[in-house]
C-alpha cells in the first residue's frame, strides 16, 4: 500500500532541489509534487491523501507564511528513504536560509600543465664545393716523315717499261702524327650521410600556481554611550 511524505521547505527554490533528488533517487515524475493553491485547496489535497484535517491545516497554514509544501508516494521503504530526502531539505533551510541580495565570492586555484613542442636544437648542414687540381700522365705519341732520298742507277728497260717510264706520273706520299686527346670520367669515391640519433631526457619543469583565499571577518558597530 502506498504512502504519502509530506514536509515543508523554506521556499520554492529548495523544494525544486528536493524534487530534483528524488527523481535521481529513482521516484517517478508522478509521484513528486509541490502542493500549491490556497488554505482550503491544500487541505483537501493533504486530507485526501490520508492525512487528518489538523495536520492538513497546519501545512496549509505555513504555506500562507511562505513555505512551500513538498509531497511523495511511495512504498513501504521507498516511503522512509522519500521521508529521509526531504527531511534533509527541511533541516538544511532551517540552519542557514538563503540570504536576501546575497553575494559571492569565489576562491580560484591554479593547477600546473606541463605539454611538450619541438623547438630546433642544431644541426649539420652539408654543401658540395668544387675544386680543381692540376694532373699529368705521360703518353708516347708517334710521328711520321715524308723523306726523299736519290739513289744511282743503272738499269735497262725493256721496250714496254720504257715507254711507261716516259709518261708523266706524279706520286704523293703523306706523313701522319699522333695527337692526345683528353676525356674523363667521374667516378664515385666517397659519400657522406645524413641521419639523427634521438635522446630522451627527464626534465623536472618547477614554476609556482597561485590560490585565493577567501578570509571571512566579521564586523561590529560601536555602539554610543549617551551622556
Amino acid at each position: 500500500m502506498s504512502a504519502t511524505v509530506i514536509g515543508t521547505v523554506e521556499s520554492a527554490k529548495v523544494a525544486q532541489k528536493a524534487i530534483d533528488e528524488l527523481l535521481k533517487a529513482g521516484f517517478k515524475d508522478q509521484d513528486v509534487e509541490i502542493l500549491e493553491g490556497d488554505e482550503d485547496e491544500i487541505v483537501a489535497v493533504i486530507v485526501e491523501r490520508g492525512f487528518d484535517e489538523d495536520d492538513a491545516r497546519g501545512y496549509a497554514k505555513a504555506v500562507s507564511r511562505g513555505k512551500t509544501v513538498v509531497a511523495a508516494r511511495a512504498v513501504g521503504a521507498r516511503a522512509e528513504k522519500a521521508a529521509a530526502i526531504i527531511e534533509r531539505y527541511e533541516t538544511a533551510e532551517e540552519e542557514g536560509a538563503e540570504l536576501e541580495g546575497e553575494q559571492s565570492v569565489s576562491e580560484v586555484e591554479e593547477t600546473l600543465s606541463v605539454g611538450k613542442s619541438k623547438v630546433a636544437s642544431g644541426g649539420v648542414r652539408v654543401t658540395t664545393h668544387v675544386s680543381e687540381r692540376p694532373v699529368e700522365q705521360a703518353v708516347t705519341l708517334r710521328a711520321e716523315q715524308v723523306e726523299v732520298e736519290h739513289r744511282s742507277a743503272d738499269r735497262k728497260l725493256k721496250p714496254e717499261e720504257a715507254e711507261a717510264a716516259f709518261a708523266e706520273t706524279t706520286v704523293e706520299m703523306l706523313g701522319t702524327s699522333e695527337e692526345a686527346e683528353v676525356s674523363k670520367e667521374a667516378r664515385v669515391v666517397g659519400e657522406v650521410a645524413l641521419g639523427k640519433r634521438v635522446e630522451e631526457h627527464k626534465e623536472t619543469v618547477r614554476d609556482t600556481v597561485r590560490r585565493s583565499e577567501v578570509e571571512v571577518e566579521k564586523i561590529g558597530t560601536t555602539a554610543r554611550k549617551s551622556k
